[in-house]
């Protein structure tokens, strides 16, 4: 006990524990500055997400659209709207022409993975067929998921207790908050 008390008389007589302290105090000032960018950082790389019913009737059609839009500008991604509304409107006009029951439209943006996904969801199990060929050029209908298929990152459809739900993915970008983080590491 009384080496541990000689050896801190020491340190304070010599100056070291002052400095010591100031830079173990610099050295938590910095950790916590770090941990709150994380945060900050964490909280604009989080899932956006929207859900929303949609009517089983031809107005259905520009209310998907009409939300894709706004959400898409909302979340600051204007460069995808016109894809994700022609992609939105074969799906729900399939869902109308094809299947029965309410539908749902869903549609989440991943920064970290880089996806903007949207989902329709009806009360018809049957899935859409996966291998058709486009239509011929005589034919009225056939073309939508040829479009999705060409268009889309991926897309699919999966059974739900309530029917099935068919989804498509868009590539988005990296965030330019992203990008200067990442130049940021590099100097």
């Amino acid at each position: 006990m009384t080496t541990v008390l000689r050896t801190r008389c020491v340190a304070v007589r010599e100056g070291v524990l002052l400095p010591l302290c100031r830079l173990v105090w610099r050295q938590a000032a910095t950790a916590a500055a770090r941990v709150a960018q994380l945060a900050r950082c964490l909280g604009r790389m989080r899932d956006k997400v929207v859900s929303q019913p949609l009517e089983s009737h031809v107005r259905a059609v520009p209310q998907a659209r009409r939300i894709i839009r706004t959400e898409l500008a909302r979340w600051g991604l204007p460069e995808h709207v016109e894809i994700a509304e022609l992609l939105v409107s074969e799906l729900v006009t399939n869902a109308l022409q094809h299947a029965w029951g309410p539908l749902h439209l869903r549609m989440s943006h991943s920064p970290l993975d880089r996806t903007l996904r949207c989902d329709i969801a009806d009360g018809c199990p049957a899935a859409p067929p996966a291998q058709r060929p486009p239509a011929r050029a005589d034919e009225d209908h056939g073309r939508g998921l040829h479009l999705v298929d060409q268009l889309s990152t991926r897309w699919g459809a999966r059974h739900t207790d309530a029917g099935k739900t068919v989804w498509f993915e868009l590539r988005t970008p990296v965030s330019s908050a992203r990008r200067r983080g990442v130049r940021r590491r590099r100097l």
